[in-house]
């Protein structure tokens, strides 16, 4: 069989069995067989027989038709849920695309920490755009290694990431280019009290006592680079011992301001905070390093909306 003929039954198996989720959601609504087949304008029969075909489909009972009003299934209740949500996400993803083919616009896509994606891109594109005008961009936020990968595979145009010493290396040569977009402290950082200082401080902290830390997956980025950190107080008779542990940045600003304890935190995710005298730096001489924040992108020539953002992004 023809390739293209091929596709061409995919596309119809899908699209009737998209038919047969709609079917299955008018039916849970109004729970009633002949009103939900007149809302999908088919008989009685050729509804009934889609939402068996359905039910043939997915390996079990959907609806229980010894009730009346029909009642759906436990398995029911569990699908009704997850075909909502894939429902929207279909027509979503049709309406962007049908979006996108109107206005003839490409879709930029990035990946990005965490804590660069909600703290850092945000004004980073307005920056970009103010010099060039506005683009579609879609963002991927996640963990170091996921982000460099979306890159190598090519499921992103852009990756930010950090680079430090203590963490684990970064794409920067061969296929790939690099920008150093800005640099971003990493601060050891405390709850404030009503004065502006730290609840926690290391001046005070009895020095045979562990400092309640706040910590960060030693399997992320920033947990590599805390590990060093805490290694180089460890030789002046600092100890820790660990309250809390999370990925993202976020999440330990947020135990940190809950009093859980000390933790180190990016300047840009911690700056509105220390501004406020939420938060404060605990010893910014000794527990301090920087990050640089990276632009990567593969090498070569890529789509107009790619080039035009990748040369207005400004480097340091």
């Amino acid at each position: 069989m023809p390739f293209s003929d091929k596709l061409c039954k995919i596309c119809i198996r899908f699209v009737m069995e998209l038919g047969w989720l709609e079917d299955f959601m008018e039916l849970a609504a109004v729970r009633n067989f002949s009103t939900a087949a007149a809302a999908r304008h088919v008989t009685q029969p050729a509804f009934s027989r889609r939402i068996r075909a359905l039910e043939n489909w997915i390996g079990a009972a959907l609806i229980d038709r010894s009730s009346y009003p029909v009642r759906l299934t436990n398995a029911g209740e569990t699908f009704l849920e997850s075909s909502r949500e894939l429902m929207r996400e279909i027509y979503r993803v049709r309406d962007e695309c049908r979006q996108q083919a109107r206005a003839g616009i490409e879709v930029l896509t990035f990946s990005a920490l965490h804590t660069i994606a909600l703290s850092i891109f945000p004004d980073l594109l307005t920056s970009v755009e103010q010099r060039t005008g506005p683009f579609i961009t879609r963002m991927h936020a996640t963990d170091f290694y996921d982000c460099v990968e979306s890159l190598a595979l090519g499921r992103c145009d852009i990756a930010f990431c950090y680079s430090h010493e203590f963490g684990p290396p970064v794409l920067q040569t061969g296929q790939f280019s690099s920008k150093v977009i800005r640099i971003d402290p990493f601060h050891l950082v405390s709850k404030a009290d009503q004065r502006g200082n730290p609840v926690i401080d290391l001046a005070t902290w009895p020095g045979n006592e562990d400092m309640p830390l706040v910590a960060y997956s030693s399997d992320c980025f920033l947990g590599k680079v805390q590990t060093q950190l805490m290694l180089d107080m460890q030789k002046t008779g600092r100890s820790f011992r660990v309250t809390h542990e999370n990925s993202m940045s976020e999440s330990v600003k947020r135990m940190i301001l809950a009093g859980k304890g000390i933790g180190w935190l990016p300047e840009s995710s911690a700056t509105r905070e220390i501004e406020r005298n939420e938060l404060c730096i605990v010893d910014a001489r000794q527990a301090e390093v920087t990050l640089n924040v990276l632009a990567i992108r593969k090498q070569g020539s890529g789509s107009a909306a790619l080039e035009r953002f990748w040369s207005n992004l400004q480097g340091l």
